[in-house]
């Protein structure tokens, strides 16, 4: 019985490091690149008109730079 819970307890200690190794590096990651391409314009800056074909104007998502802040980096708080 003794020896299960060693076990048990080794392992949970290895899935929480593990865990927190994992959290480090994507925050890591964040701090290196935190933007990425937008998806509405496609990193162009620039939206066409749904109503008027002939119409563009600035992407309403990325405000026109064609980059938008990741989900992590808004999740950890990271800049």
């Amino acid at each position: 019985m003794l020896a299960a819970l060693a076990t048990l307890a080794l392992t949970t200690t290895a899935i929480a490091a593990l865990a927190l190794a994992a959290v480090v590096l994507y925050r890591a990651s964040l701090k290196r690149r935190p933007d990425t391409g937008c998806r509405s314009c496609e990193g162009t800056g620039a939206c066409l008109s749904r109503l008027f074909a002939s119409s563009d104007g600035y992407c309403p998502d990325c405000t026109g730079t064609g980059r938008r802040l990741r989900r992590g980096a808004h999740l950890l708080n990271v800049r």
